[in-house]
């Protein structure tokens, strides 16, 4: 991917921690077609964050923004 081609995102998120959780974002983040840059993970009680630097195509980037929400809900 050229550098003009591609583009970034950041997401962050914050809730109740359960198993298996990091591996539905990945998933979910590399079936839109996204890379993960960087990120940060943390546990603050038994709250799970996380912050998220993705990149991938225009249409990678709208597919994730535009899905994650749901995917967020379903968590």
């Amino acid at each position: 991917m050229t550098p003009s081609s591609q583009h970034y995102l950041v997401i962050t998120a914050l809730g109740a921690d359960r198993p298996g959780i990091v591996n539905t974002i990945t998933r979910h983040v590399s079936s839109c077609g996204c890379n993960i840059e960087d990120s940060r993970l943390a546990m603050l009680g038994d709250e799970f964050t996380f912050i998220m630097l993705l990149s991938g195509t225009w249409n990678a980037i709208t597919l994730i923004e535009s899905t994650l929400p749901l995917k967020g809900a379903e968590l």
